[in-house]
């Protein structure tokens, strides 16, 4: 656990991604977080939880499916460089 009270529940690899999921737990008993996504050791997006929810373990899940879905939506695209789509 960190500073800020953000701790690191699950990490994981998928299709040459690094994705690291963290998590906050607030007084109320709601968690917040976030997963971080890493390609070639570069961090190339943060996903956070668009609200906070109650249940840690629908939170993994959630950041978990949403990461899998952005890079399913990267590897569909071409890229050029660090973010930019190949042009047609």
């Amino acid at each position: 656990m960190d500073a800020d009270g953000e701790f690191e529940v699950k990490r994981f690899d998928h299709k040459g991604w690094s994705v690291r999921i963290l998590l906050t737990k607030l007084e109320e008993g709601f968690v917040a977080g976030h997963a971080d996504l890493y390609q070639g050791g570069a961090h190339k997006c943060r996903i956070a939880l668009a609200g906070q929810q109650y249940d840690q373990a629908a939170a993994i899940l959630l950041l978990e499916e949403e990461a899998t879905v952005f890079i399913a939506g990267w590897e569909g695209q071409g890229h050029l460089g660090e973010t930019e789509p190949a042009k047609p």
